[in-house]
């Protein structure tokens, strides 16, 4: 009776750790969706964000930066991509085995975003979790152009040919209307951004010309339907609250003559209507002094 129990006791701690270890492998490669779920990902899928840092984070004058978090990934400036974490530099979360993602100026004037691999980090707090990232197959249907400099005052640095596959990483809209994804340049694993606005992408078998047709959720998390388009009015950059009050968390920033989907309309802390709104994935609400709404 003791061989027999100690034989299960063994047999469910080995099953604990080969899930365990199942477990950790797709964290390490990031969360493969399934088929059929590549468009509902797609549509909800939420935004990442760079955490400005004015003075830096300490560290060597010199840290070199890939455009994936390996060393066998690509490496541009000729293979010479570095930062100053001493400086002016913004950073985005923890990618795989430590590696941290980095947004810096070069010293060519313009923005690059990349990795910095985990030995140049220690003793360095950089206040940041893990990024949240998932990956979603596709492939390009027509030429698209991959870049790392969000400010777009530098030629891409790589280029997919229709039928190139690739996987979708996250997006990013807070400077831009990006997808972030992992594809193949110059034989070697990168990451970087595209288009979301018009980049032709081939999802589970079918077409889409922008992420504007890859479609509208039917509901809201407030259970409401779409009731009308919002066009953005204010000339300045304007952000989207997460409540109908000026004083509460931006979730978004939107731009002069942007349109956006709205789903519910409320008299917000400023006693004017303030809309709720659907930003590819963010849920927010916009006062009706920065945008106007046409009702379906």
């Amino acid at each position: 009776m003791k061989r027999k129990t100690f034989g299960r006791k063994t047999l469910a701690a080995l099953l604990a750790l080969l899930l365990l270890l199942q477990a950790a492998a797709a964290l390490a490669e990031g969360t493969q969706v399934g088929a059929g779920d590549s468009l509902t990902q797609l549509i909800e899928m939420k935004d990442f964000k760079f955490y400005h840092k004015e003075k830096g984070i300490g560290g060597n004058a010199h840290w070199p930066v890939y455009t994936a978090p390996s060393e066998d990934s690509l490496r541009l400036a000729d293979g010479k991509a570095w930062c100053n974490p001493g400086g002016e530099i913004s950073i985005g979360g923890h990618a795989e085995n430590g590696w941290l993602m980095v947004r810096y100026r070069a010293e060519e004037g313009y923005t690059r975003v990349g990795y910095v691999p985990p030995r140049y980090l220690s003793g360095i707090k950089t206040g940041v979790g893990g990024l949240d990232f998932v990956r979603i197959p596709v492939k390009a249907a027509e030429e698209i152009y991959i870049t790392d400099d969000l400010d777009e005052t530098q030629p891409a640095f790589g280029k997919l040919a229709p039928g190139d596959a690739f996987d979708i990483l996250s997006k990013y809209t807070y400077f831009g209307n990006w997808w972030y994804i992992e594809a193949t340049v110059e034989g070697k694993t990168a990451r970087g951004f595209i288009s979301r606005g018009t980049a032709a992408i081939e999802v589970d078998g079918k077409v889409y010309h922008g992420n504007e047709e890859l479609g509208l959720p039917a509901r809201s998390p407030r259970g409401t339907e779409k009731i009308g388009t919002i066009t953005v009015t204010e000339t300045d950059p304007t952000i989207v609250h997460s409540e109908p009050d000026p004083s509460k968390k931006m979730v978004a920033r939107v731009f002069q003559n942007d349109t956006y989907p709205c789903y519910d309309k409320a008299q917000g802390s400023t006693y004017k209507d303030w809309y709720y709104i659907w930003i590819d994935g963010v849920w927010g609400w916009i006062s009706s002094g920065r945008a106007s709404l046409a009702e379906d």
